[in-house]
This record gives structure tokens, C-alpha cells and sequence, in this order.
């Protein structure tokens, strides 16, 4: 015998009411298939196509034709016409256009080289705010050389003018023993009769240095950092590709997200394969289940912790299976 499978069906317009989750329907005067929506009641049902929703398509064109979708050609484009809308929001290209497009505001004028030069002429320094580089003042310059003039360390300090400039000189001047008489050396380094620092090993980059343990509050980047084992109490974030070479890699996150949309298990296996492969549940003191592609059977089974079955495929489905399956009207 054929096998036919029916869905539930109508020969009117009316929605059906009730379906159960997952189950079908189609109306032949609305031309719409309805579905009860998964995990839904019954009363939750939703069109999902139909020859109404086809047509619609079908009918789709390039030219901008009312009541119907527009359809782009070959080419990527459909025909001009009259489009009805308020735009809101910024241009996001604007290239084809330039100032001489646009009129000019009452806010926001354009510039021009006459508009610039009228307002720097028209400007002086109470029009700028003072930054990093002060304005003079003859307060300031007085200020300043009767720091100059009073510092201790210098003698016999003699001011004179050359042209427009004035000039200050000291009989004397730092030597290389006042510098040292204010520098030390703190922990781990000291500083020598000759005035250098050292801290007990060179530290050019192409030195190799030692030190005990290393805490890094911000970013630790390094091509080469060799460790029997490194602990890290933080995140670790690696941009790169990651290889592990060990025999066991232990993952003891609560969450793991991946990427990857498909898992390859027992990928060095080269030759005949030998082993199972699946997934297992650890589920303490009751008995673990698992879902597992087994190799000396071909195929997959399923244990639920007391029974391991085998998974129906839609091969056996077919093979044992004749009859219909008839979903009934509404």
C-alpha cells in the first residue's frame, strides 16, 4: 500500500480553532496552512503559507506597481516611481551633491576666506581662552626672574641685556655631586659612587632577566612565555589561535559557549575507526545517560540510564511503515 499522509483540511474560509502543537491545517477557500505553535495552547495558531502567500510572491515585480512587492531585477534595481514618505534621520551619502545643492542656514554658514579673515581681524587674545601656553604679562616676567634671581643654589646671578634680550648667568651651577645628594637608591635598586643605577642584572632587551613572582594589573602581551605552570586568577582573553598539545584539557566553567555550529569528535582518528563517539551526562549518584554513534553497530543509540535503544532514522521509518496517517478535518 502507498503511504499517504494527511493533514487536517477545510473547504471554507474559517480559521480552525484548536490545534494541537505542531499539527497542520489548510483551508481551501482562504489558501492558507495554519500551524499549532510549538509550546502554545490550542487555541495558539499561526499561518505559515499557502497559495495566498505564493501568489503574492509570484506576483512580485520590478515595476512599482500598487498592492504588490517589489522585486529587483538582474541587475539589482526596480523601476522608478512615485515614492510617498516622511523621511526622518541623516543622509548617509551624499556624494553625488555638494554645498551648491544645499542653501545656506541661518545658523551654520558656509565658509568663505573673506568670512575668515574679517573675524581673525576682528579677534584679539580676550576673544581666546588661555591654554597650556600663558599670555605674557609684565606681572608674570617679574614673577618669574625673582624666582630665577632667589634660588638658593645659585650665586652671584648677574642680569644683562643683549639686544632685546634678557639674560641671566650664575657664577656656579649644579655639579654631578649635587645631583646625587638628591638621588638614592630604593628596594632592589641601588645607585653607585659614579651616579649609575643597577638593580643586579642587565635588563637590555635581548637579555634574559629573572624575577620571583610577577603581578600584571593591565595587559601582559608576550610571544614566549615559558612555564611549568601559569595561573591566572583574571579573564584570558587570547586573539589568536589556541593549540593544546597536553592529553587532557578540564573545563571546569559552569557556561561554555562555542562558536563552532559543528563539533568534531575523535578527530585524530586516520584509519579504520574503532571507536564510539557521542555525548554522556554526568548525573552524580543516578545512573549516567548518553546519546552515542555506535561504531561496531552503525548507528546511533540512546541510553536513558537503564535501557539503550537505537535511534530511529527516517530509513527504518520507511521500511516498517505503510498505511495513513490522517490528521482529520476541522
Amino acid at each position: 500500500m502507498a503511504q499517504t499522509i494527511l493533514i487536517k483540511r477545510s473547504t471554507s474560509t474559517a480559521i480552525p480553532t484548536a490545534l494541537s502543537n505542531g499539527e497542520l491545517a489548510y483551508s481551501a477557500q482562504s489558501n492558507k496552512l495554519f500551524i499549532g505553535r510549538p509550546g502554545g495552547g490550542s487555541g495558539d495558531i499561526d499561518a505559515i503559507g499557502g497559495k495566498y502567500y505564493t501568489d503574492i510572491i509570484t506576483g512580485a515585480t520590478d515595476a512599482n506597481t500598487a498592492s504588490k512587492l517589489v522585486l529587483r531585477d538582474g541587475s539589482g534595481n526596480f523601476s522608478a516611481g512615485t515614492i510617498t514618505a516622511t523621511l526622518t534621520g541623516t543622509a548617509s551619502d551624499i556624494s553625488n551633491h555638494n554645498t551648491n545643492a544645499l542653501s545656506e542656514g541661518s545658523t551654520n554658514l558656509y565658509f568663505t576666506d573673506a568670512r575668515a579673515d574679517a573675524r581673525i581681524a576682528a579677534a584679539s587674545t580676550s576673544d581666546l581662552s588661555e591654554g597650556t601656553n600663558l599670555y605674557y604679562t609684565d606681572a608674570r616676567v617679574s614673577t618669574r626672574a625673582d624666582t630665577i634671581l632667589n634660588h638658593s643654589n645659585h650665586g652671584n646671578i648677574t642680569v644683562s641685556k643683549v639686544g632685546n634680550e634678557l639674560r641671566f648667568s650664575a657664577a656656579s651651577q649644579y655639579g654631578d655631586s649635587d645631583v646625587q645628594s638628591y638621588l638614592s637608591g630604593g628596594t632592589g635598586v641601588t645607585l653607585s659612587s659614579g651616579g649609575e643605577f643597577s638593580i643586579g642584572q642587565a635588563v637590555a632587551t635581548t637579555d634574559n632577566v629573572t624575577f620571583n613572582n610577577v603581578t600584571v594589573d593591565g595587559t601582559l602581551s608576550s610571544d614566549d612565555i615559558t612555564a611549568a605552570t601559569m595561573t591566572a586568577s583574571g579573564h584570558v582573553v587570547v586573539q589568536g589561535n589556541l593549540t593544546v598539545n597536553g592529553t587532557t584539557t578540564t573545563v571546569n566553567s559552569n557556561t561554555v559557549a562555542i562558536g563552532d555550529s559543528i563539533m568534531v569528535l575523535n578527530n585524530d582518528e586516520t584509519g579504520t575507526p574503532s571507536e564510539n563517539a557521542g555525548f554522556e551526562v554526568e548525573r552524580g549518584t543516578a545512573t549516567n545517560v548518553s546519546v552515542l554513534w555506535n561504531e561496531g553497530t552503525d548507528y546511533w543509540q540512546i541510553n536513558d540510564g537503564s535501557t539503550t535503544s537505537k535511534i530511529m532514522t527516517a530509513g527504518n521509518f520507511a521500511a516498517s511503515f505503510t498505511g495513513i496517517l490522517d490528521g482529520g478535518t476541522f
